[in-house]
């Protein structure tokens, strides 16, 4: 019953497509059908396939099925990412187009393909046989970025050292041991920019924009507390984009006590995080002076002023003075915006808290609670082994009078950088506000006392699990995993439970990130700066974590890049006390995607019929030429009959190629396994086809004759992050 079913499907779609009659069974589904189940995943990686262990399901997408008569109808993926279809009155033929539509404004596209990955939009499901069950793929372009980018941060230099030290450097995100000229690049000194903390990147434009920040014991950049500085990412000068207004007004006082008076102003003044919207138009920064999120036109050389300026809500803290934001991060249209609440008034550490605001930018509003807030009240890792007492969070310090005589360590947190992991878990860096107002070798900056010392930082990399309700909780709690603590070469103690447990240095410090996030969704680890990165001591540089089990392996030094040494004429001087700013990750603007099929065309109309037996056909050759006709790259159809063109390739935004497709290789055991026709006796199908969807006809023109080897089409491709999987060639054997 089964085959004389389809057998008269394929009859109809036949004389339909080729004559305009329509010839079919019953209108409606056969009881017999399937239900089509269509699963749509968020592919944060752009990698064509799905990584159940990191990438969720994609909610709101309309997916809807077409039969060979044009019927439609749709559905809506849930939670679960699955848009249902049991059998139903309006398809008719029992195979059918899958196509997925994104909402209005949607900042969510399809997904790149890949040879043997999820399927590509405009797909075919077959519930003849019964149930059915396809994979899609969405995904956000500016999460896109090339295997192994350079990462850009700011080295901090100390005021006694030469205004010609680096500043602004970039280096690849898979380096690991020793910064030198081979595999670093500076592009701005202390001169150009003065104390940096901030930073973001402008894909389009390869400008990289950096922040004044306040630390004792530096020197502003030639506009003080409040500029903003770019500098091309190719070289050139470093010019002024803009001054944040009410930064802050107190000078550095480098000939009292190293500093010692501006040790509180750390955090209170000058700026915090810059970050970049997703379509690089908008430039964020978190002002501390004023406690206000400022939005700039980021595609102007300069900006005289501010688009918005909206104060950040105070959460709670107890009193106003402990409201203290700093960090940033921006992904799927939202701005998140961390602070503290720093019980420096109280001094009791139970009042320290972190927490997370959204902010949309197309209303400048903050949401109206914080999508977070964790006290900082739970047990930590040594700062220091074997210096008891610092294995906490400390209440700010107010300034010099109140300076402990300690100068070892005394973590204070700042929450400095928020990135978003693929499964929407927050990534939240803490820089240790205590090594900024302390140092290496530096007086004690309270007249009281006479000693000086070295300051250790005591920063942190923490995680919070984001909840199917939208709401997160902290690791190691509720239904957020953490990863075991274990004590491999003097690591955590037990009751310190952490998702990062790389996060020491072999029997010496137990805490060693210093707060700011490199997130590239297509490593297997982020980065984080740190203090001792590759096991050097008096060095500071980036350390790698493993994403899904926060370790950095056996040797953690290994997974560890040291771009600071203390007596290196590059060094900026201030040894474990945070001598770096902030990580961006150097991606280049969202990469484009061109290919689809080449399938067996058994009805020879030059379109994809979903009622005929009309497989893929493996093996065939496809070429990708430059406008002039130069090879550029070359691969071969897969099983299904697929291929595919993108970044790895060459292709480029908005630019003509040519795709030219070899018959002469092509696997034609798909048409017939037990008598496989010879390829050159295959014939390219027309390219126009009478009724076919425009995605489903055959674009290829033979070079000579229908019959001959080749046959190509022209394409232009999209802007940045668009996909066009519509380029397909058709073959048919040339009998009755």
């Amino acid at each position: 019953m089964k085959a004389l079913r389809k057998a008269m499907v394929a009859l109809a779609a036949g004389l339909a497509l080729t004559t305009g009659v329509l010839q079919q069974p019953a209108a409606g589904a056969d009881p017999a059908d399937g239900t089509a189940r269509i699963k749509v995943i968020r592919d944060s990686n752009t990698n064509g396939r799905h990584d159940p262990a990191s990438e969720l399901p994609a909610a709101g997408i309309t997916v809807e099925l077409t039969d060979y008569e044009g019927n439609v109808v749709t559905a809506v993926t849930g939670p679960d990412g699955y848009a249902v279809f049991p059998p139903n009155t309006v398809l008719t033929g029992g195979k059918y187009y899958v196509r997925m539509k994104m909402p209005n404004g949607s900042f969510l596209q399809p997904t790149f393909g890949a040879a043997g990955g999820l399927a590509s939009n405009a797909a075919i499901i077959d519930v003849l046989d019964g149930d059915a069950e396809l994979t899609m793929g969405v995904r956000n372009p500016d999460d896109w970025c090339e295997d192994d980018a350079r990462l850009s941060t700011v080295c901090q230099v100390a005021a006694t050292k030469s205004g010609g030290v680096r500043t602004t450097v970039t280096f690849p995100f898979r380096e690991r041991g020793d910064s030198n000229p081979g595999n670093t690049t500076a592009l701005a000194t202390r001169t150009d920019t003065g104390n940096t903390y901030g930073v973001a990147y402008h894909k389009q434009q390869r400008r990289i924009f950096t922040g004044a920040h306040a630390k004792r014991h530096t020197v502003y950049g030639p506009s003080g507390q409040g500029a903003i500085y770019v500098t091309p990412r190719d070289g050139g000068a470093t010019t002024l984009f803009t001054t944040v207004p009410n930064a802050g007004t107190t000078a550095h006082q480098d000939s009292v006590r190293f500093d010692g008076p501006f040790v509180g102003v750390v955090g209170k003044e000058s700026l915090g995080d810059i970050d970049i919207s997703e379509d690089n138009r908008q430039l964020f920064a978190v002002n501390l002076a004023d406690r206000r999120l400022y939005t700039y036109n980021a595609t102007q050389p300069t900006a005289a002023a501010p688009l918005t300026s909206v104060a950040i809500p105070n959460p709670g803290c107890q009193a106003a003075g402990d409201w203290r934001p700093f960090g940033l991060g921006v992904r799927d249209g939202v701005v998140y915006v961390g602070g503290v609440c720093s019980a420096e008034s109280s001094q009791a550490a139970a009042n320290l808290r972190a927490v997370v605001w959204t902010y949309n930018p197309v209303t400048a509003t903050f949401a109206p609670a914080p999508i977070l807030q964790q006290p900082l009240t739970f047990p930590r890792g040594e700062v220091n082994v074997g210096v008891p007492g610092f294995n906490r969070w400390f209440p700010w310090t107010a300034g010099a009078s109140t300076f402990p005589q300690q100068l070892v360590a005394h973590p204070e947190p700042e929450l400095s950088d928020i990135a978003i992991e693929s499964n929407g878990d927050m990534v939240l860096g803490f820089r240790d506000r205590f090594a900024d107002m302390g140092g290496h070798e530096m007086p004690n900056a309270n007249p009281s006392y006479t000693n000086s010392g070295i300051t250790d930082s005591g920063g942190d990399l923490n995680r919070a699990c984001r909840k199917p309700n939208g709401t997160f909780e902290w690791e190691g709690t509720g239904a957020c995993p953490n990863n075991a603590p274990t004590r491999p070469n003097g690591g955590q103690p037990a009751n310190v439970v952490e998702f990062y447990p790389g996060d020491f240095v072999p029997n010496a410090h137990l805490e060693t990130a210093q707060g700011a996030i490199g997130l590239h969704l297509r490593e297997q680890r982020i980065a984080s700066t740190a203090m001792d990165p590759a096991s050097q001591f008096f060095t500071g540089g980036t350390a790698y974590f493993d994403r899904l089990t926060g370790s950095r392996g056996a040797n953690p030094g290994e997974q560890g890049f040291t771009l600071q040494k203390l007596n290196d004429p590059l060094d900026g001087g201030f040894g474990k006390a945070n001598g770096l700013g902030d990580l961006e990750v150097l991606c280049d603007e969202p990469a484009v995607q061109i290919g689809s099929r080449v399938w067996y065309d058994r009805n020879k109309g030059g379109a994809q019929s979903v009622d005929d037996d009309e497989p893929g056909i493996p093996g065939v050759t496809v070429q990708l030429l430059a406008e002039d006709g130069s090879l550029l790259a070359t691969v071969r159809t897969g099983a299904d009959g697929a291929y595919y063109f993108g970044p790895e390739h060459g292709v480029r935004p908005n630019t003509k190629y040519k795709v030219r497709f070899d018959k002469s290789t092509a696997d034609t055991s798909v048409i017939n396994s037990r008598r496989p026709p010879a390829a050159s006796g295959l014939v390219w199908s027309p390219v126009q086809a009478v009724g076919a969807p425009g995605d489903l006809n055959s674009d290829a023109v033979p070079d000579t004759a229908p019959t001959g080897q080749f046959a190509t089409t022209e394409v232009t491709t999209g802007a940045p992050g668009t996909v066009d999987h519509t380029v397909d060639a058709g073959l048919f054997i040339n009998r009755l």
